[in-house]
């Protein structure tokens, strides 16, 4: 006599009835009602009951019923994943077994013929490999390298640095020392009003009377002749030497001074009128 084996559907209801029941056991050993565990759930009360009675019918496919059982299962503090697998998705006994080399057996009968075979093709096909070798490197070079002429690098002239242009500065710097070399600078500073005749070199520079403070300054190249109404308010400074007054004040003076290139000293005359 055949053994009859149940079918997917009859499988699927026999574990949700046995998965129901002891969903429910728990439920009311802990005292919730159905329409907590709605809330609790987010599923409909409608569909809990189905699921605790078993009614397969009545509750949607067996992917999305897997998950419902999961989630009721995991609400009551139990291990939704490990009930959930319990209810078959698909048929137990008819799963898909991939063939083992066991359940085959070749008899292979090699003749001559088919050794000969054999060795001509891995003649062939290596004598194709060894062509494609040999003419991949002629095809394969860049047209751009295989027709760019060779560069001569033409030999690099030394340029000497250019020469460091002179200031303009500098220019009348040294004109100026050039210039300075045997004159000596007068310095002229009033203490009170006093009138004056200055000449340099033998040309009038000033005359007039000077007011209380004043400063003036000349460079003298041969001679200075100055003459003052009030020597001591007068105060003279020739080059770096200390500076003195003319004379005494209210004293009418005449000071003379003549620049000597031989030893550069100067001759200072004093005249009172």
């Amino acid at each position: 006599m055949k053994e009859t084996i149940p079918t997917i559907s009859e499988q699927q209801q026999e574990r949700l009835r046995k998965i129901g029941a002891y969903l429910q056991q728990i439920r009311v050993a802990k005292g919730w009602t159905l329409p907590l565990m709605t809330r609790r759930t987010k599923i409909r009360m409608t569909l809990l009951n189905n699921i605790e009675s078993g009614l397969l019918e009545q509750l949607p496919e067996p992917v999305y019923l897997q998950g419902l059982i999961r989630r009721y299962a995991d609400s009551l503090g139990l291990d939704g994943v490990a009930i959930a697998r319990n209810f078959p998705v698909e048929d137990l006994n008819h799963q898909w077994k991939l063939p083992t080399w066991r359940n085959f057996s070749f008899q292979l009968q090699l003749r001559p013929s088919h050794l000969y075979a054999v060795y001509l093709l891995v003649i062939v096909t290596t004598i194709q490999s060894l062509a494609n070798v040999v003419r991949i490197p002629n095809t394969a070079l860049d047209p751009e390298l295989q027709s760019a002429p060779a560069v001569i690098e033409a030999p690099q002239q030394v340029i000497a640095p250019p020469a460091m242009p002179i200031s303009p500065a500098a220019l009348v710097n040294d004109s100026l020392s050039r210039a300075n070399e045997g004159s000596i600078t007068i310095d002229i500073a009033t203490q009170d009003n006093a009138w004056m005749r200055i000449e340099v070199d033998g040309k009038t520079e000033f005359e007039g009377t000077l007011p209380k403070g004043s400063q003036k300054k000349w460079v003298v190249d041969e001679s200075v002749k100055i003459r003052t109404g009030n020597a001591g308010a007068v105060i003279i400074t020739i080059d770096n030497e200390p500076p003195h007054p003319l004379g005494e004040t209210g004293a009418v003076e005449e000071f003379t001074y003549q620049a000597l290139a031989e030893d550069e000293a100067g001759l200072i005359q004093r005249r009172s009128s």
